[in-house]
């Protein structure tokens, strides 16, 4: 049985395999084939700092003890042209590759949700790359909607 609960400090150890394994399954979906060799050095920071941001909330899922997903949530306020309502914005939703179809991330934004709901907020929000049809599917069946299209540009120098 799949257990949920808020991450804390001390779980950045297990946490950061996962953020790796996810960095490297959409840098493939992407064509790259490595990560920066920098890249575990700012996710450990990144992630540090989720840990311990009062308007960030990390959640992890285990079975029996072993890591199987995770998710960050946190509090945005939109910028200044927009209606000031609050919202969560979901960064990170990964559930291993192996436990996929089984309810974990649904599991994953619905607790989300939850605590955002505990801090009255109702909106979220979350980015999935249009290369995981999983994730696009995921999104859809819980009832987010695609608002725009993000389109990124890279020279061919930078490769």
């Amino acid at each position: 049985m799949v257990e949920y609960r808020a991450a804390r400090p001390e779980d950045l150890p297990t946490l950061l395999p996962l953020v790796e394994a996810f960095a490297r399954e959409r840098a493939a979906a992407q064509g790259h084939q490595a990560l920066r060799p920098d890249f575990m050095e700012h996710a450990r920071a990144g992630m540090e700092q989720a840990l311990a941001h009062p308007a960030a909330f990390v959640i992890l899922a285990e079975e029996k003890g072993e890591p199987v997903g995770y998710g960050v949530g946190t509090l945005q306020e939109p910028p200044p042209p927009f209606e000031p309502r609050p919202y969560i914005f979901i960064s990170d939703l990964y559930v291993r590759p192996d436990r996929r179809g089984q309810g974990i991330g649904t599991a994953l934004v619905e607790r989300i949700r939850g605590w955002g709901l505990v801090k009255g907020v109702y909106r979220l929000s979350m980015v999935v790359p249009l290369s995981s049809p999983a994730a696009v599917r995921l999104g859809t069946r819980l009832g987010f909607r695609p608002v725009e299209q993000l389109f990124f540009w890279q020279d061919s120098s930078d490769e």
